[in-house]
């Protein structure tokens, strides 16, 4: 249960913040934006589909084909406003036309849009006011790479490993407050589609997360728990895609996400 929650609240995070950016003066309510804020309300309220009458989770992983590059496009759009928010600014080099007419992409839109989420919280969390965040996607063949690095402390090469297990927070004194379950949740996502995750550190400062995805999940994907859970019935997946993560008012809605 404690996995779900911290998903619904990533998601509300992102619609109050785009909300928020607007009212504050920040961005404008543009027609991209405003679809971008509504993907994350609908997601949250999808999301609620995966939550079982007990107690516990599970999240069932359904691939379908999709459009991987637009999907990635708009929750990283989603992200515009919490980034704002946060004095952060964000860098994106996207797929090109040429890439996005591809080899058909399979994988789960929900798991996917949760996967980019909080990643780019994870960032975001870690990035000093006024400071860069810096988001890369490409297509080639069936194949899908997302790249995020950012200017906070870095991984100590010792905590490579560690920072994908649930509820392990990195030693660094100058992490803000998390819940330690975002990154293990991406981990669990990522190789459900047959992908792989790794982190490095940058010449100077920050960390680089890249996420490879094939495009080709294995034939049978294993459903995943954070927590021991029950099966529960999950409701079919729109070709769309929904999608996961965020937290409550305030400034918890960036205390209260991914660790590393």
């Amino acid at each position: 249960m404690r996995a779900a929650i911290h998903e619904m609240r990533n998601h509300l995070c992102v619609a109050m913040a785009g909300v928020e950016a607007f009212l504050d003066g920040k961005h404008e309510p543009n027609d991209a934006r405003l679809r971008a804020i509504f993907a994350a309300l609908s997601s949250l309220n999808l999301l609620i589909d995966d939550l079982p009458r007990d107690r516990a989770v599970r999240f069932a992983v359904n691939a379908v084909p999709i459009d991987v590059c637009r999907l990635v496009g708009l929750h990283v759009a989603a992200m515009d406003g919490l980034a704002a928010r946060r004095g952060v600014r964000l860098h994106v080099d996207g797929c090109t036309e040429a890439h996005s007419r591809g080899r058909p992409f399979l994988g789960d839109p929900v798991r996917i849009a949760q996967i980019v989420t909080n990643v780019l919280m994870n960032a975001i969390r870690h990035t000093p006011p006024h400071s860069d965040v810096r988001i890369t996607y490409r297509r080639w063949g069936t194949n899908l790479r997302f790249a995020v690095s950012d200017e906070g402390p870095g991984v100590d090469r010792s905590e490579r490993v560690r920072i994908f297990e649930d509820g392990y927070r990195g030693r660094s004194v100058s992490l803000p407050p998390g819940s330690g379950i975002g990154l293990a949740i991406v981990k669990q996502f990522v190789e459900h589609h047959g992908g792989t995750i790794g982190v490095s550190n940058g010449p100077l400062r920050g960390a680089t997360f890249t996420i490879d995805l094939p495009g080709t999940p294995p034939t049978k994907i294993p459903s995943g728990t954070i927590e021991p859970s029950v099966v529960a019935a999950r409701a079919t997946v729109p070709s769309v895609g929904r999608r996961a993560t965020i937290p409550a008012s305030g400034d918890n809605c960036v205390k209260s996400t991914i660790a590393r």
